[in-house]
């Protein structure tokens, strides 16, 4: 929040933000009195990780290549959803329209900013509900989703981890493991968002390329030494370095004939406002 906007709406203003960008985070998942439909998110969640198990316990096939069968999955999940990402996107804007123009002061301002947050809420649960849906209808689970979500839009296509995250001031600076937790700081500066968006990424893709490593390998001896050896070099580059992402610089030929049949329906199905949302899972903690 800059300091015109502060002037503008006051303390009570800020505090609200800042209790909006909390219930959008997945810590709203433990504010489970607030909405019964963050409730059933939860539920869904949970029966989501126990059936098909969490991100921590995906283990990537193949030496970390996936299957082109697995990505057409990965596309239908996200077909299946794509109603309520729109609906994701037009709160988004609507939310940082009513900010703008609350900056310039006036209680009626502030009450249509109050008012869309309110919108924004609901529209936050039926997608992650929506998504996790389709996730159990087609048997695929939070880690695999996450895996082939990183490997298509950050390595295959390019498109940066931090997108989306500066207009919404959204922090993903917190060390939640394989949660991806976020809140919120108004005080970071764009390439402070740009940089813990990159760390979560880190944090979620190097232990499984790590995991990767151990694999068992479907190709010519040629083409597993070559790529092998892509992925030994970039698990490495990714432990030195917490900011790195896999394959920043663009996916190797064997990662990218995966994705490219799919192309165009990635493109389509990616949105930038969308993406700090994506992969927030709640941390699922196994029972005895």
């Amino acid at each position: 929040m800059n300091e015109k906007m502060k002037k503008g709406c006051g303390i009570g203003c800020g505090v609200f933000t800042i209790l909006v960008f909390v219930i959008i985070g997945s810590v709203a998942f433990f504010v489970r009195d607030m909405s019964a439909d963050y409730k059933a998110v939860e539920k869904s969640e949970k029966e989501l990780v126990v059936t098909l198990g969490g991100i921590a316990d995906f283990i990537p096939p193949a030496g970390g290549l996936p299957a082109a069968d697995r990505v057409q999955t990965f596309v239908e999940v996200r077909q299946a959803q794509a109603e309520w990402r729109q609906h994701v996107a037009n709160s988004f804007e609507e939310f940082l329209v009513k900010k703008d123009e609350s900056a310039a002061g006036g209680f009626k301002h502030f009450i249509q900013l109050i008012r869309s947050t309110t919108d924004m809420a609901p529209s936050l649960a039926s997608f992650w509900a929506s998504r996790n849906a389709a996730l159990m209808d087609h048997e695929m689970g939070p880690g695999e989703y996450s895996y082939i979500y990183c490997l298509a839009y950050f390595s295959y296509l390019g498109y940066d981890p931090g997108d989306g995250a500066h207009d919404s001031e959204l922090d993903f600076s917190k060390d939640s493991g394989t949660g991806l937790s976020v809140g919120s700081d108004s005080e970071m500066t764009e390439g402070q968002r740009r940089d813990a968006a990159w760390r979560r990424i880190n944090n979620l893709m190097l232990p499984l390329l790590e995991t990767a490593e151990r694999t068992e390998l479907n190709l010519e001896p040629a083409e597993a030494e070559q790529w092998l050896a892509e992925l030994d070099m970039e698990v490495a580059v990714m432990q030195e370095s917490s900011m790195r992402y896999p394959w920043r610089n663009g996916a190797p030929r064997l990662l990218a004939d995966i994705f490219r049949p799919f192309r165009k329906d990635l493109e389509e199905q990616y949105n930038i406002a969308v993406n700090p949302v994506e992969l927030i899972f709640e941390q699922v903690k196994n029972e005895d």
